[in-house]
């Protein structure tokens, strides 16, 4: 991969290539094997100076694609394979933060900042989020819901270690424990809520949810009300939404 810098960041797409829960409407394999390569293709053109990893955790034969191989070689991606989970029934994700845990671990030495995507989402305005200086993390949360979304975060190494990690053992999709909600109640007990901030505008993600299927585009003026909204609570300090719509 080249000469690596102390504290540079890295991109981390979290990857199940064959599905390992329940919990997942989409799963045809062909269909989500395709997604991932078109969104690293994507993360890959828009980050060229930022360093790539695919972390992934299904019984996928990397060895025998060889389309992946040379994506991966071509677009300097490196895949962190990790064993197929054995908490089937807690879902997926459990068994991300399962992975992105060891991942994180194993990078930090290296990295000072992640930004982490769920691999089959195209995160179209990821460049502009991703250039607002973050010091611990970048975030939506909703209090109505009482969820952190987690399907893109950026979060500094060190306080993903100090609250989110371990978060996933509490995680059970079949008790409606998701890790949304996990994440949400440790920043809210741990009073370090107001050190998370919104995007600075709202992620505009393409792609079809893993848990029900449809598609992930949102209603246009329901997304213009979001980001009024979100500029009157930076002025406010204020760092979750207090609306729904």
């Amino acid at each position: 991969m080249g000469q690596i810098t102390k504290n540079k960041r890295a991109l981390l797409i979290t990857g199940t290539i064959v599905p390992n829960s329940n919990f997942v409407a989409h799963s045809n394999v062909a269909d989500r094997r395709q997604e991932y390569f078109d969104s690293l293709v994507f993360y890959a053109n828009q980050f060229p100076d930022d360093d790539l990893f695919f972390i992934e955790n299904s019984i996928y034969d990397f060895d025998a694609d060889e389309e992946f191989k040379k994506l991966f070689k071509e677009k300097n991606i490196s895949l962190l394979k990790f064993p197929v989970s054995n908490k089937f029934n807690e879902g997926k994700g459990y068994q991300e933060f399962e992975m992105l845990d060891q991942c994180i671990e194993q990078l930090s030495p290296t990295y000072e900042k992640f930004i982490k995507i769920t691999g089959r989402y195209k995160v179209l305005n990821l460049k502009k989020l991703s250039t607002v200086s973050c010091n611990t993390m970048s975030a939506d949360s909703h209090k109505k819901h009482k969820v952190t979304q987690t399907n893109v975060f950026y979060v500094t190494s060190a306080f993903y270690k100090m609250h989110l990690k371990g978060l996933y053992l509490n995680v059970n999709d079949a008790k409606g424990r998701y890790i949304e909600h996990e994440v949400y109640d440790k920043l809210i007990t741990e009073n370090c809520l107001n050190k998370v901030n919104l995007f600075s505008e709202n992620p505009i993600i393409t792609g079809f949810s893993g848990s029900y299927g449809g598609t992930l585009q949102r209603n246009k003026y329901k997304l213009i009300l979001r980001n009024i909204e979100r500029k009157i609570l930076m002025v406010f300090g204020i760092h979750q939404f207090i609306i729904e719509y």
